[in-house]
């Protein structure tokens, strides 16, 4: 059960902007690049799947006016192999980091939507990317830290596809905060079988979430 890329978080930014009659020309905004650390890592037996670049870039035309707006987000993926019984050892408990820029042009803005999106609005984006996810439903919430802010972590069970076709029960975690110029939003998905020990795993992971020159 590998992520799909979250790039609906720069699809939307890129929505909010085309109304915006004040931009003419190319207009460009990056994320920082945000990861887990390795120590992190090591701790919960994850190993680095892929940390990527997902730029998107449209053109709109109003007011007479030609506007390219490009966004940047990053996507760090992780996961670990998970001992399924009959199922056999499936990389089927993944972590992903995701930073986004926080769009704000002369002064307005900020204009993505990120950050006004509660968890479980995170979680319908999420829906809507993951094909192999369905049946999100919340289940409670718990605080953590994550790059030195507080945060509302939410939970939601969900039936989800490995790769093969086999179904099976996870749970969900997912949180965002501000940090810098960037919202991070951090997703776990795991087998409910996990429940207790994984639970533990994902908050050192929350942890371990790097942003900017420390994900260098």
């Amino acid at each position: 059960m590998r992520q799909k890329q979250l790039v609906a978080v720069g699809l939307v930014v890129l929505v909010a902007l085309s109304g915006c009659s004040f931009l003419s020309g190319p207009v460009t905004f990056s994320a920082e690049k945000a990861t887990v650390s390795d120590q992190a890592l090591s701790e919960t037996d994850y190993e680095e799947v892929a940390v990527n670049q997902s730029v998107i870039t449209r053109n709109f035309s109003a007011a007479g006016q030609s506007k390219q707006v490009e966004v940047t987000n990053w996507i760090a993926q992780y996961d670990r192999s998970i001992d399924l019984g009959p199922l056999g050892s499936k990389r089927a408990a993944v972590f992903s980091a995701v930073a986004t820029p926080q769009v704000k042009v002369l002064g307005q803005g900020p204009f993505n939507p990120v950050s006004d999106y509660s968890n479980e609005q995170l979680v319908m984006m999420l829906q809507q990317n993951y094909e192999s996810i369905d049946n999100i439903q919340h289940r409670s919430n718990y605080t953590a830290t994550m790059l030195g802010h507080e945060t509302t972590v939410g939970t939601f069970s969900a039936q989800a596809k490995l790769q093969g076709g086999q179904s099976m029960d996870v749970y969900v975690h997912v949180t965002k905060v501000q940090d810098g110029d960037d919202y991070v939003i951090a997703v776990a998905v795991y087998p409910q079988q996990l429940d207790d020990q994984e639970s533990q795993r994902v908050q050192t992971l929350l942890g371990g979430v790097q942003h900017g020159n420390a994900s260098a």
